[in-house]
């Protein structure tokens, strides 16, 4: 809900593009609904559309007013991950080219390595409680597996399960160590 609602943090070019999607997607949604409205409205004749329906102007408006706001979320956002303020995304309301340089800054542009203003990198909370709970997970591994190789025989029979295998024995090579034939 973030990615979509929320000013705060960073997002990168992936979910900046994801969030455009949602924009194009609530505006189909948004001229469906509209047409329909204004097809039951009128006897399924399609005209101009006149501003006397009260419930097509409010069909519009809320569907305007939430592609707005998710389109500025998903721009700030991603103006952060570029190490710039948000007010950058002021410049969709330049005619023509505003537009053309906000598509072209926030959708082709990569953002800052590292940490910045804005906080850290898109992704990168993830990443590290992964990094963190798979070495956690690693040394219980390696602290059982010394545990098991220390044990007398019929101990180290009762500590080993499938779910750790022992390691495999190395087969002896020739003199020099390198290959079978020991050349």
């Amino acid at each position: 809900m973030n990615l979509l609602f929320g000013f705060s943090g960073r997002i990168g070019r992936g979910r900046w593009w994801l969030a455009q999607f949602a924009v194009l997607i609530l505006l189909v949604v948004t001229v469906a609904a509209l047409v329909h409205v204004k097809g039951a409205s009128t006897g399924h004749r399609l005209r101009a559309f006149p501003s006397d329906n009260p419930s097509a102007n409010l069909v519009l408006l809320i569907g305007a007013a939430l592609s707005l706001w998710v389109n500025f979320a998903a721009t700030i956002k991603r103006y952060h991950d570029l190490d710039k303020s948000g007010r950058w995304s002021l410049l969709l309301f330049l005619p023509y080219i505003g537009g053309l340089w906000v598509l072209v800054e926030c959708g082709f542009f990569s953002g800052s390595d590292g940490n910045n203003d804005y906080g850290p990198p898109p992704g990168a909370e993830e990443s590290r409680s992964d990094l963190g709970a798979h070495i956690s997970r690693m040394a219980a591994e390696r602290s059982v597996r010394q545990q098991s190789l220390s044990a007398r025989p019929e101990q180290r029979a009762r500590a080993m399960d499938p779910a750790n295998p022992a390691p495999q024995a190395r087969r002896p090579t020739g003199p020099t160590g390198f290959g079978r034939r020991g050349l």
